[in-house]
This record gives C-alpha cells, structure tokens and sequence, in this order.
C-alpha cells in the first residue's frame, strides 16, 4: 500500500511540474464588444469608442394614444381652438431642439386635388413663437411631424408649448392633434391618475384655458399627443461583454484542452469627461449560455476613466466570465466613451492538444444574442390545440417536407380566411383567436394587423416562433425557419406573400429587404423621415426589383397597390419596429392602442442605421441586427479535450424559447436524446456527430455539425 501511495503521488507531482503555462486573451475595441456583446440606451460614435444614446424622447401620452372607441381620440386646432401642452425638464441643456406631434389626416390614397389646404399652425414654446406650413401629402406619407427650434427657447421646470391655426375658416383647415385617453392607458402599460394635468384647450382664442377636459361634454380626461426630443444625451446605459471562455479567449478553434485557469486580468480604457462616471461590474459562471442560472451575480470592481482588475484562485476559478459598464451623466452635453476591453489570462496546460484527433469539418455557430429581453408564448397555451383542431391546420400543411412548404401553406390558409376591411367596430386582442372571433361574430377581420395575427398564432401553434413585426404603413409576419436558420418575411394580407433572391430562390427577411431597399432607392443618401414618401413606392421602368414574390395564390387583387408592379415586404422596407415579445394569450396587455404607421405608443424597438436615421417619435433604438433578429434553436458545441486521446467532453450551448432537450445523431445512426453535456468515443477512422435543439411543441432546431478523423495512438499524443 506505502508503493502504490508513493507512485501516486510521484505520478501526480511530475505532471505538475510538467504542465506548460498558456496565456490566452479576448477583446478589442468597444465598437466590436457592442456587436457581439450586449447593450442597452448605448451608440457607436464616429470618432471611435462608444457612448450614450444621443437622442431623448420628452412625452407622457404614449399608452394611451391612439384611436379609441371609447369616445373622443383627438382634437382640432382651428381658429379659436386652441391646445396647449405642458412638459417638464428637469435640465434645459440640449445641443438641438425638435417639436413633435402626432396629426389625424385626410387618407393617405386621396388625389392632390382632393385635399384640404391646411392653414399655417402657429407653436409658441414658452413665448417664442413660430409658423409650421402645410407639409403636403405628396412629401410624406407619415403623420407624425417634428420641426427644429431653437433650444434655448427650453427652461428648467414647466415648458408651455401652445398651438394655434387663427387661418382657419373651417376644421378641415385646421390641424387635428390625436389625444391620449386617461381609459386607454392601463392596457398601454401606463398609469392613468395624472392624465390631464398638463394638457390645456381653449374655444377662444386663448384668453381662457380649461385643464385636460375633452369631448363633447367637456368630461374625458385626456393628453395631447404632443412631445419634444432633445439632440442630447440620455441618463443611462450600459455595455455588456458576450460570455469569454477564459479557456479559448478569442480562439476560433473546435477543440481546446482542459486547462487550469491560475489568474485573468480586465484593463478596460475610457474617456470619462466631468460631470460623467462609470461603473464596472464582473461576473462568472459555469455555463456558456448568457441567460443560464449557472452564473453568479455581478459585483462591482472598480469605476472611473479606467480599469486594471485581476483576480485568480479560489476568487475566480471559472471557465466562462462576462464584464459590464454601466454609463452615466449628470450633464446632458457630455458622455463617456468606452474606448477598448482586453482580458488576458494564463493557464496550466498539462496535456497538448492530441495529433491523433483531427477536425476535417465543423457547422458550429456562434450564437447570436439580443440586449432585449423577449419574451415568448408558453408552449402549453390551450390555445395553440383549441387552433390547430378548429382550422384543421394539421390537415393543411400535411404532405409538407419542409418547414418552409409548411409554413407557406399556413400563409397561403390565412389569406383565403377572410378579406381585408376595418377593425372596427371593437379593435381585436393581438391572438389568432381573437382575429376567428371577430370574422364569425362581426363578418369581417380587419386589415394588415389582423391577417398577420392570425398567421403569426398558426406559426406558434406549431412551435415556430413567429411574429408580427410593423414596417412602413404596414404590418407583418416573421417567422423564425429552422431549415434555414434565419428569420423570413411573410404577409398573408390579401396577396399571400414572401420574397426572394431571385438569383438563389431564398426567401428574405426584413433586413435583408431592408438593405435591398435602401440600396434601389436611396443608394446614396439618408431617408429624410419629414419629406421622402418611403411606402409604395413606384418600380422604375428601367431598374427591375432586386427580389421577386413568392405565393400559392394568383388571384386578381383587391387593391391596386398589390398589383404586379408592387411588392409587399420590398417596398414598405424602409423603416422598421418591433413588439419584442410575441406572449399574447399569456399577457394582453400592455399593447398599442391601435397599430399602423403613425401608432404613438412607445414600447417598440426601432431600428435605424447609416441610412435610416432614428425617428424622433420613439425613445427605443438599435441598430445591432441580433437585438431584432436573433439567433432561434441553435446549437454551439464547446469541445474540451482531456487526458484520453480518444474521446472530447462536449457541452451544448443554445438559446431556444421553450427548450425540452438536445438530441444528437451519431455516425448516421439516428437521434437520441441526450443531457447538455456529452462524451464523445471515437472509432477509427470518420466519425460524424450532428446536434440540435428541441422545443416542447416538437420543432426541432437547424442542427450543428462536426467531423473528425480519429487514429488510433497507444499514448495521449
């Protein structure tokens, strides 16, 4: 026994002393954390580096905007009517000033001709007074307005912005302001108690004012739908790092060897101007996957214009870390910016990679993530049996191969289901049910919104996770497509449709088309949101679409705008936001009022980008694709190598919404279920290992793949 301890022990000290430190590191640049990390209220800046959002949304009437059949919604300025708005500001300072308003209108499809001149509306912001022509409907087809003013026209405390149109002989002349209802504003996701404090109308001309009282008997509270937004910086935000293997660090490689982390150091350079600060905070954890519960909570380490953090042993003893800076300001005018992040770390590596397993070929995505924190439809909602058994879907997609055949016959069902026509009277919930509900009982559906919903519950009634997204004067279905891994356009309003690359026949999503748009309409400038009409836009007799539509039907349209000369999706691409949550049965509300191009409610995400600037209407921008688009139902494989040169310790990384379990697919013997860690045994020669990832309703994710030739070799070597 005193032998056998003895070599043991021999045994073990000569490996120590043998082990080879490594040093492996992760980081760059903040502008390459913020796109593959996570962020929120943050924006690249020109100059490098990244800061604080520079645009704030000043408003209190957004949950309760928008049309409402509880009684009056709006309110006309014209002659002796007047309206006056009061919003408060905390701290004046700002670089540019913008008034903002949401206007009812004439319909958008009337001729020129048919139009009523609207008179001069005259703004007074706290004293200062000056005119908004008539914009025209041939300049935009957008209601929301915003013009510049002067910013030293703002005070601290109460901003009195006053609207009147004495021109106006007539309310058709005049300028029709949407209200926000203090009844409609629970089931937008805000409190009602203090709607109607700052908003004011007057009958005569301003000599007299009465406090937030609308409708024909004076008595419905209300808000105008009345803002201002600021070329300033807001409060707060904050970076976050992706997950960084300590292990790998900014290694692209299949196989790493198990390895033993000594220490880490996080130097993270920023420019920290007065009147600004910075926060650290660092966490570990033993899960790859970010929204794991495997992970610790974050702590502070440090604050200021820069950071130097060590830490190793016991105190960090952890494969997978992530870092965050929380940004803030005290003066609107300044921002810090984060300018780079490095982490480094060193490592005993006792065993070298083995020669003998060698990686021929591998589909291992790295997973996408989104800042956002969406939230998804349970997957044992009644709802989703009670729809699949009333429609008879499962008899519409049979003899599909394909998810897409599938979920284009859903398209195809949807369209044939009702004809497009008002949602009123009483507007449906967001769920398919809703939508059957409406056609039986009112004989009719509703318009865009509604074909899309019901769509949309199909797709999740099968477990494809899907969407109604709105885009330019419009709203459609994305639904998330496993085969090819990427979410995909599809509209089921009167013309079922989706597009395509005409030169690879696969169908798009909504920033692909987006950037198709961009480039076939605007190729070498920015949307101008106040003056450029940017839906329906009319094909050019010498420049063919860059796609083409994909439909079951060809039938003759019911609207001229869905001729062959138009393309839905294509042409309403222009601009683009998103509910991000899709869990409608689960929880009704909050929601927007009413949903189409002008909807004044502020919960969605909007993107912008280099040619699509971020619309002041709206206070939540992006324009990092995985916050709209993320990745769905993946698979990432981390392969660790051990002392054993036959074998790979394999975890399994997804981010699938309404997970059940991995399967794999060994050397094409079929699926088996297996946990989120797995050994992998080599055989000589090939060897093949597919994984994908399995939602409760059945769907089965875009699987990932690895191959590996295998020697045998009578030493780890």
């Amino acid at each position: 026994m005193k032998i056998i301890v003895f070599i043991v022990l021999f045994f073990s000290v000569n490996l120590h002393a043998s082990a080879e430190m490594v040093t492996t590191t992760w980081g760059g640049d903040a502008e390459m954390v913020y796109d593959t990390g996570f962020m929120h209220k943050l924006m690249k800046y020109p100059d490098g580096g990244v800061g604080i959002f520079n645009m704030e949304l000043i408003e209190n009437d957004a949950p309760g905007s928008g049309y409402s059949e509880k009684g009056v919604d709006s309110d006309i300025v014209w002659a002796n009517n007047q309206a006056r708005k009061i919003l408060h500001l905390d701290d004046p300072r700002a670089y540019k000033a913008w008034f903002v308003a949401v206007f009812e209108r004439e319909v958008w499809y009337l001729q020129a001709s048919e139009k009523t001149k609207k008179r001069p509306l005259i703004v007074k912001i706290n004293g200062n007074t000056t005119h908004y022509n008539d914009w025209g409907i041939e300049n935009s087809i957008l209601t929301y307005r915003w013009f510049e003013f002067p910013a030293e026209w703002l005070k601290k405390g109460e901003n009195i912005i006053e609207l009147s149109c004495p021109e106006a002989a007539r309310e058709e002349e005049g300028w029709e302001i949407w209200l926000a209802r203090a009844d409609e504003f629970e089931e937008g996701g805000g409190n009602p108690d203090n709607v109607g404090k700052t908003s004011y109308k007057s009958i005569d001309g301003g000599k007299s004012w009465k406090q937030g009282q609308f409708g024909p008997a004076g008595n419905e509270r209300a808000e105008y739908t009345i803002r201002l937004s600021l070329d300033r910086y807001v409060e707060t935000g904050w970076l976050a790092s992706p997950v960084i293997d300590l292990w790998k660090g900014d290694s692209t490689d299949f196989i790493v060897p198990l390895r033993e982390i000594q220490k880490m150091r996080l130097i993270i350079k920023t420019e920290v101007p007065e009147g600004t600060a910075v926060e650290y905070y660092f966490r570990k954890g033993t899960n790859p996957q970010p929204f794991s519960d495997e992970w610790e909570t974050y702590r502070l380490i440090g604050s200021g214009s820069s950071l130097d953090f060590a830490t190793g042993g016991a105190d960090l003893n952890r494969r997978y870390v992530q870092f965050k800076a929380v940004l803030s300001t005290k003066n609107p005018l300044k921002t810090p910016v984060i300018k780079s992040a490095q982490v480094t770390a060193e490592l005993n590596e006792r065993i070298p990679l083995h020669k003998n397993i060698y990686v021929v070929d591998f589909e291992n995505p790295v997973i996408q993530y989104s800042s956002i924190d969406w939230e998804w439809e349970p997957w044992n909602r009644p709802e989703f049996k009670e729809l699949r058994e009333r429609e008879n879907l499962d008899e519409v997609i049979a003899g599909s191969r394909t998810q897409f055949d599938a979920q284009v016959k859903l398209l195809d069902y949807v369209t044939k289901r009702f004809l497009h026509g008002t949602p009123f009277p009483e507007y449906p919930l967001w769920d398919a049910l809703s939508i059957l509900k409406r056609i039986e009982t009112a004989g009719g559906g509703g318009y865009c919104l509604m074909f899309n919903t019901l769509l949309t519950g199909m797709c999740q009634a099968y477990g494809w996770q899907a969407r109604v997204s709105h885009v330019t004067f419009h709203e459609i279905c994305e639904v998330w497509n496993d085969e090819l891994g990427k979410w995909i356009f599809l509209d089921a309003d009167d013309l079922n449709n989706y597009n395509y690359n005409p030169e690879t026949a696969e169908p798009l999503n909504m920033l692909e088309l987006h950037n198709l748009y961009l480039d076939y309409y605007f190729p070498d400038r920015s949307i101008d949101w106040m003056n450029d009409w940017i839906s329906w836009m009319n094909k050019p007799d010498e420049k063919d679409f860059p796609v083409k539509r994909g439909s079951l039907t060809h039938h003759e349209p019911l609207f001229s705008y869905s001729s062959k000369d138009y393309l839905s999706g294509f042409i309403n691409a222009g601009f683009m936001r998103i509910v991000p949550r899709n869990n409608w049965y689960e929880k009704p509300y909050p929601k927007p009022l009413t949903h189409n191009s002008f909807t004044p409610w502020d919960g969605y995400i909007n993107w912008y980008d280099d040619r699509t600037p971020p619309g002041r209407h709206y206070s939540w921008h992006t324009d990092r694709p995985r916050d709209m688009w993320p990745d769905l139902n993946k698979v990432h494989v981390d392969a660790a190598q051990g002392f054993g040169n036959d074998r790979l310790f394999l975890r399994f990384e997804t981010y699938t919404p309404n997970f059940s379990h991995f399967e794999i697919n060994v050397d094409d013997t079929g699926w088996k279920k297996v946990a989120g860690r797995w050994t992998w045994l080599f055989q000589s020669g090939m060897n093949t290992l597919r994984v994908r990832a399995l939602n409760k309703l059945g769907a089965k994710g875009k699987y990932s793949s690895v191959v590996i030739n295998y020697a045998d070799a009578p030493f780890a070597e």
